[in-house]
């Protein structure tokens, strides 16, 4: 009796871990430009924010692609030594844009894309 309780406790221990093993989602997941998903705020606001930066229009910065990061520090990584930032993790995205010259740029933003880098 008690090896069937053992044996049946056990099952059901390997069958769980088994399930929720299988349903979890990819911790980050890339998206290619020209995809039909509308992109979150915070790529928009990164390509809004490239744009002014360079003097161009915001049509002529296109997304190449996009992902979900988790940065170390409230500079998103990209901190100078001169800047004080808050050494804790930051969920964002990490944005891949470019323009008509060929240029390619990496955008950091966090997750709503209230703080926006431009890696240099």
């Amino acid at each position: 009796m008690l090896k069937d309780r053992v044996l049946s406790i056990t099952i059901i221990f390997i069958l769980s871990s088994i399930l929720i093993a299988c349903s979890s989602a990819p911790a980050s997941k890339e998206v290619e430009g020209g995809s039909d998903a509308l992109p979150p705020i915070a790529v928009v606001k990164a390509r809004e924010t490239l744009a002014a930066e360079l003097g161009i229009d915001v049509e002529d910065v296109t997304i190449e692609s996009y992902q979900q990061m988790d940065w170390s520090d409230s500079c998103l990584g990209l901190g100078g030594a001169a800047e004080s930032c808050l050494a804790a993790i930051h969920p964002g995205w990490q944005v891949m844009l470019s323009i008509p010259d060929g240029s390619t740029y990496e955008v950091r933003t966090d997750e709503l894309g209230e703080i926006i880098r431009i890696k240099e």
